[in-house]
């Protein structure tokens, strides 16, 4: 191999202190995309939530539960509910998604139907008065829990007693400011206890999930939506996610459910069912920010691979390319990731990742060919780069393997590098002309 440079004047030496720091220069342009990238999925995100502003948000359904109102013991003293749990509770939750547009930004939103049944035990009256305190019968109530009201589209709820049923009319505040926002009915001559059934139409967003009340709680989620994320506090015992959505169940019993058969609750200890809830949340398998950031992240990898290429190209081939031809080279391996981002925007990740890289690497290799007048040359920098682009691509679509894979291309790149340079020494180039 016929290396054309003068080791005496640390002339190859030189050169790769020059590309050092062509590469330290592209950094900031190539941070300034990534910030793009940010921006862009701030705009994104903001879609996304002025829709569900609109449409009706995350949603978490909590109940139904019985709360009954305590006479407070002091003027100054807050008002205090019992919240009783149901003993039995069934539930079943269809999500039909459709995608909502607003600009160039869309996202999944969903139509819910549920429906609910469930017994209530007998009460002992007078064991909850001698515990909590005396007890404000007539404003008793059935309480909903639903996270964002702005969502519901029908409610209907049907009491059981002593083998009467009754539909109870249900109104979006209780007055009391506990288990809000929700449906709340009034519900008088509740110590026998009783059976509800309940269906709830809703819309929403990002995340569905509701609170296992019941002492034995079964509660089923389907979806059309095909990439869920199980979430919460339990996870499901039976899921099975198909191409066209998924199924999922849970079975849980009061001891693991995290909150007591019947509970005081104060207006000063906020929502009691945080983190007490199961579910799902939305992910979108091909987001194409989340891609496009991970392809700016190994930009750097990328540049520096590419550039070290080129000049073992004509450390191989003695042909010389002036400091600029670099600088210029590199800022269009900058510019694909915006490319990238633009047409990925419109047309999806991979076409736009398939367009730009075609794009870029017709540019630079004509640039190589115009610079040089070497066919060779221009054809060796368009293989160069559709190769290492196949492999960004392959890297980004990769997850288990994507480090494994990562370091296998940096040890190729070295072993290039060794070979090209290995004859850079004085005493390489006199063994090589003896």
């Amino acid at each position: 191999m016929n290396i054309n440079l003068d080791a005496s004047s640390f002339a190859g030496s030189i050169r790769f202190v020059l590309l050092g720091l062509i590469i330290v220069v592209l950094m900031p342009p190539l941070a300034v995309v990534s910030c793009v990238v940010d921006e862009r999925r701030v705009y994104y995100d903001e879609a996304v939530d002025s829709i569900a502003a609109a449409w009706g948000g995350r949603q978490r359904i909590a109940g139904p539960v019985l709360l009954i109102p305590l006479v407070p013991r002091e003027r100054d003293e807050r008002a205090e509910s019992v919240m009783v749990m149901p003993e039995r509770f069934e539930l079943r939750m269809d999500a039909r998604h459709q995608m909502r547009q607003r600009g160039i930004f869309s996202a999944p939103m969903f139509d819910v139907d549920v429906t609910a049944t469930g017994s209530f035990a007998p009460l002992d009256l007078a064991q909850l008065a001698a515990r909590y305190g005396e007890l404000e019968l007539n404003r008793a109530s059935i309480a909903i829990g639903v996270s964002d009201p702005r969502g519901v589209r029908e409610a209907a709820l049907a009491w059981t007693a002593n083998g009467a049923e009754e539909a109870v009319e249900l109104s979006a505040s209780a007055g009391h400011g506990l288990v809000e926002p929700g449906l709340f009915g009034a519900l008088p001559g509740l110590e026998d206890g009783g059976s509800f059934s309940f269906t709830l139409a809703l819309r929403g967003a990002k995340r569905l999930s509701a609170v296992p009340v019941g002492d034995r709680s079964v509660i089923e989620i389907a979806s059309t939506w095909p990439h869920p994320s199980f979430d919460g506090r339990f996870l499901p015992d039976r899921h099975e996610v198909r191409d066209d959505g998924f199924d999922a169940s849970w079975t849980t019993l009061h001891l693991a459910r995290g909150l007591p058969p019947i509970a005081a609750l104060s207006a000063a200890e906020g929502d009691p069912f945080v983190q007490k809830d199961l579910g799902f949340t939305i992910v979108e398998p091909v987001n194409l920010y989340a891609s496009v950031n991970r392809s700016v992240k190994y930009g750097v990898l990328f540049v520096v691979l590419t550039l070290v290429s080129v000049l073992c190209l004509e450390l191989a081939t003695g042909m010389r390319f002036h400091v600029v031809q670099y600088g210029v080279a590199g800022v269009a391996l900058v510019l694909f990731f915006l490319t990238l981002l633009a047409l990925a925007e419109h047309i999806g990740f991979a076409a736009g990742y398939t367009v730009a890289a075609l794009l870029l690497t017709g540019m630079i290799a004509w640039y190589a060919y115009g610079a040089s007048r070497s066919p060779r040359l221009g054809i060796a920098a368009a293989a160069t780069l559709a190769a290492l682009y196949a492999v960004l691509y392959v890297l980004l679509r990769l997850e288990s393997f994507a480090l494994l894979v990562g370091v296998a291309v940096l040890l190729v790149a070295l072993a290039m590098v060794m070979r090209v340079t290995k004859r850079l020494t004085p005493t390489a180039l006199q063994a090589a002309e003896e």
